[in-house]
């Protein structure tokens, strides 16, 4: 049975202003190669949108698990702030870093790039857009519609396509 029919064109998100990877979501997906998942999402995300900064959040419990060298790239990574690059961030101790990626996004009109549907912060992902992915090996696949959770209980379906041109530079 369908449902009832929509009225008028759907919704269109504001702008995007920037992209906001979950990078605990992303290595907590595997414990391989930390540094190379990250990577490669935020390769996409550089490629998709070059325009928009990349904010990578992890929560310190996630980069105490990465082996020695891995911990030293996310050292490193925090301590560059070169313009152009994606910029890093370790939350502090105890500190689950979904409500930071949630503010910063709400905050920057950012998309956020992660798995997670983070329900345990109905109040907080109110006007987030979030997109999901499949990782597996180098293999990188990013859904073709991100959710838009709109008002508390509600979500809207975004295609990509769209998302890849809301606010671009003309």
């Amino acid at each position: 049975m369908a449902g009832p029919k929509r009225r008028g064109p759907l919704p269109v998100p504001p702008p995007l202003r920037g992209i906001v990877l979950d990078g605990a979501n992303v290595i907590a997906t595997s414990k391989v190669h930390p540094i190379a998942r990250l990577d490669l999402v935020t390769a996409w995300c550089e490629s998709w949108r070059p325009d928009l900064p990349v904010l990578v959040f992890l929560d310190l419990t996630t980069a105490k698990r990465c082996r020695p060298d891995a911990q030293a790239v996310l050292r490193a990574r925090c301590e560059d702030v070169t313009p152009g690059r994606a910029r890093y961030v370790v939350c502090p101790r105890g500190e689950p870093a979904d409500e930071y990626v949630l503010n910063h996004a709400r905050l920057e009109q950012a998309l956020v790039v992660s798995n997670d549907r983070y329900f345990d912060f109905e109040d907080l992902r109110q006007n987030v857009l979030t997109v999901q992915f499949t990782l597996a090996g180098d293999a990188l696949q990013i859904y073709d519609e991100a959710t838009w959770f709109r008002a508390q209980g509600s979500a809207e379906r975004v295609p990509m396509a769209v998302l890849q041109q809301l606010g671009r530079p003309e």
